[in-house]
């Protein structure tokens, strides 16, 4: 009897030394996505909107210690244009909006020509004339976009991060909802997302051709541009007249 007291007393001593794991609830995972907070919206009741390409601020853009002015104007209007198409994605996805195509409205116009030429059955062919018009404009611009380590800059346009480096991708976008009639804003809307991970190697060249393409990956860039126009798209939701039934 002696000998079990003994034992258990041991034990509570040893459980009350031991350290406690501790969780930072305010520490987000580089990995994850913020979620919309928007209901959604009936069909019927979205505003169609048209997205032209994001104006890119080129004084905001740092990619490590590399000088972009090498790169000439067509590396910015590239990226402002991808992000563009990532934000329609983005927006389409809110199942806030109607998106009306702008970027490929050649491919629209070459289908509906072809619909008038005689050779395709007019039983499925487009109806010419039948583009549905944009009541509202997304002028957006990309203020920063950065993407750094704790040991410098690393190579241009190169490999990014590695054994015992950080690597923290910072982007920031800016949106301006216009009446396409009377050119009156009627609602804004900021984001910004910085993501960082250690212990990892980035070719930020490929992500950056990947954006340029509007096609967004799963790096911690990636993420940040995503979850930035998903925090702007959330903002100037939020703002936006009902729209008239």
């Amino acid at each position: 009897m002696k000998r079990s007291l003994i034992l258990i007393l041991t034990l509570l001593l040893l459980t009350a030394c031991a350290p406690t794991a501790t969780t930072d609830t305010n520490v987000t995972p580089p990995n994850s996505d913020v979620n919309f907070e928007l209901q959604s919206i009936p069909q019927e009741q979205r505003w169609i909107v048209a997205v032209p390409n994001f104006e890119v601020g080129t004084s905001g853009v740092k990619i490590g210690e590399a000088d972009l002015s090498q790169e000439g104007d067509d590396f910015f209007k590239e990226l402002g244009s991808g992000v563009a198409d990532i934000f329609v994605t983005e927006a389409f996805r809110s199942q806030q909006f109607r998106i009306t195509e702008r970027a490929q409205i050649d491919k629209v116009l070459l289908e509906q020509d072809l619909a008038t030429s005689g050779r395709i059955d007019p039983g499925t062919a487009a109806e010419v004339g039948q583009i549905t018009g944009a009541e509202l404009i997304v002028v957006g611009s990309v203020t920063e976009f950065g993407v750094t380590t704790t040991g410098g800059g690393g190579r241009v346009l190169g490999i990014f991060g590695g054994s015992a480096e950080t690597v923290t991708a910072s982007v920031a976008v800016d949106i301006r909802v216009v009446d396409a009639k009377t050119a009156e804003i009627v609602a804004i809307g900021l984001g910004r997302d910085s993501r960082s991970q250690s212990n990892i190697q980035i070719d930020i060249l490929n992500v950056i051709r990947g954006l340029q393409a509007g096609q967004s990956g799963t790096t911690i860039v990636d993420i940040a541009v995503r979850n930035a126009i998903r925090k702007a798209i959330n903002e100037a939701a939020v703002s936006l007249p009902r729209k008239a039934s």
